[in-house]
């Protein structure tokens, strides 16, 4: 109704301005406009009415001056849309013809990733990767996720799901729970791994799996495997050229034990790189194959020789070999000189194979269980395990040792010109900066325990600042007490507040004597000791 006085404005302005004749025929026009514009502001108001008693379940009070159109009203109809779709959603999961509930545990452990190579890991139930989640297109899944990490984690899913499902701003922190309740689409080969800053870290430490949803008419029968690219670096999980690059956590575990197939059956792989590198290419010997691009399955296939995998991205490939034979399958490049190389071992099926047991003539035969077995056999997960030392190479893990020995020797020496004539690096500093004493995190600390932190134990006065500096290449924390003690981190702790990168640092001030023992939430075996004096 606004707009009636701007046009009667204008029909004044244009009387006065022009002559009789002309005003006539303007007026008549200028008419049909108003009653135009009156019809329409009946209609609109007519509108609002509706929508404002459509949207009275809306509390005003969620409605902010910031969401003020340029009339003045309300934006309901926004959150009309949202409040819809969160219903249209929530029918969905209600009205899904099938749920699947998991529970994944975020936990801490050590595991074997290569013959005597064991490591730190942060993983989802205990394995490199996680366990494998499927479910068929349209079914509802339900994810309980504990995290009993000292660090907040999440699980991130691939594909189609509101935010709140998305696992990025919902940070679970320790000792905390989430669940997620989704509808699994599309089908294809999908992906699951923690999205918490630094991610490239979390992921190579383990957090990772693959998510399968299979479609609603079932595919052709086939042997299944799912391959899980994952990589990892002893001393740096930022290096963008990784020590070792391994399927489904453990290096050239298919060369120790191939995959079994038979002649004329078709070998179904859900390909998954949650690798943080530049793309490579995945290569099958002895035949040309069948991609599905990106893993979905409404993707046209295309026959290829290599198929070219990005990190996060995933793919689904169909291969068949007409002669019993030992067929390789790697990444090309690096990642095959590192460990992500196996073979498929062909044979010529029995005249008694069972159809779904032993070949996969017209039932599909799925691999997965045996391959997480397998995994778990190789890995040996073991909490309280101790770790290898770093090794520079696959083929001398010694080195490694030596190495950190000699940055220890030369930590030392360092410190001992930093010192006055005191008797040893652990000594109090008798300079005039007697109350500010600094610890380095030696490089390769993960594997040192009590060598880890230099000086260590470390003898101070009675307010004294000590200053812990991460010479690494890794993150860690210092946190009071002992691991898995109640006691752990309430007189300090960089864990949950700052994390230490690499070349960054952490102080604390001592005003009481006593013997104060610390150590790293994410590698706990890392121990030290400050000894306050009065």
């Amino acid at each position: 109704m606004k707009n009636i006085g701007y046009y009667m404005k204008i029909t004044k302005h244009i009387i006065l301005e022009k002559d009789a004749k002309t005003t006539k025929a303007t007026c008549f026009a200028i008419s049909l406009i108003i009653l135009s514009s009156i019809v329409t502001s009946i209609l609109i108001l007519s509108d609002s009415g509706f929508t404002t008693s459509a949207s009275a379940e809306i509390s005003n009070s969620n409605l902010s001056s910031s969401n003020k159109n340029i009339n003045g009203s309300s934006n309901i109809n926004n959150n009309d849309t949202i409040t819809n779709a969160s219903k249209k959603y929530q029918q969905q999961l209600s009205s899904a013809p099938r749920t699947h509930e998991y529970t994944l545990i975020a936990e801490n452990t050590t595991l074997e990733i290569a013959p005597g190579l064991r490591v730190d890991a942060w993983t989802y139930n205990g394995t490199i990767p996680g366990p494998t989640i499927t479910a068929t297109e349209g079914d509802r899944v339900i994810i309980h996720f504990i995290n009993k990490t000292p660090l907040p984690q999440t699980v991130h899913l691939h594909g189609d799901h509101p935010s709140e499902q998305d696992g990025v701003f919902e940070l679970v922190g320790a000792n905390k729970t989430y669940t997620y309740d989704f509808i699994a689409q599309p089908a294809g080969a999908l992906a699951y791994h923690c999205h918490v800053p630094p991610v490239m870290q979390h992921v190579r430490m383990g957090l990772y799996g693959a998510f399968i949803v299979y479609p609603k008419t079932p595919l052709p029968p086939a042997r299944e495997y799912v391959l899980v690219d994952g990589e990892y670096d002893t001393q740096n999980q930022l290096n963008p050229l990784p020590e070792y690059y391994m399927f489904n956590g453990y290096t050239e575990q298919y060369h120790l034990n191939p995959l079994p197939a038979n002649t004329n059956e078709t070998v179904r792989i859900y390909l998954i790189n949650m690798g943080m590198s530049p793309a490579y290419g995945m290569h099958i010997h002895g035949t040309l194959f069948k991609a599905y691009p990106s893993g979905i399955l409404e993707n046209p296939p295309l026959k290829v020789q290599s198929w070219e995998l990005a990190s996060g991205n995933t793919a689904i490939l169909e291969a068949k070999w007409p002669w019993p034979g030992k067929f390789t399958f790697h990444f090309h490049g690096i990642p095959e000189e590192r460990g992500a190389m196996g073979y498929f071992n062909v044979t010529d099926a029995p005249s008694n194979a069972v159809d779904g047991k032993d070949i996969a003539i017209t039932k599909t035969i799925n691999m997965n269980d045996w391959q997480m077995n397998l995994t778990k056999t190789l890995q040996k997960a073991d909490p309280y395990a101790n770790l290898t030392a770093k090794s520079g190479s696959m083929d001398n893990p010694s080195e490694s040792g030596k190495s950190n020995q000699r940055d220890m020797k030369e930590h030392a020496m360092k410190m001992d010109n930093q010192t006055s004539s005191s008797s040893s690096p652990s000594s109090l500093n008798s300079s005039s900066n007697n109350n500010e004493m600094e610890v380095s995190i030696v490089k390769g600390a993960t594997t040192l325990n009590n060598k880890a932190y230099s000086p260590n134990p470390l003898k101070i006065k009675i307010g004294s600042t000590v200053t812990w500096l991460n010479k690494d290449n890794t993150i860690h924390t210092v946190s009071s007490g002992k691991p898995n003690s109640p006691e752990a981190g309430q007189l300090f702790d960089s864990g949950l507040t700052s994390l230490i990168t690499p070349s960054k640092s952490f102080s604390h001030k001592f005003t009481e004597a006593g013997e104060f023992s610390y150590f790293c939430r994410l590698h706990p075996n890392m121990v030290g000791t400050i000894e306050v004096e009065q």
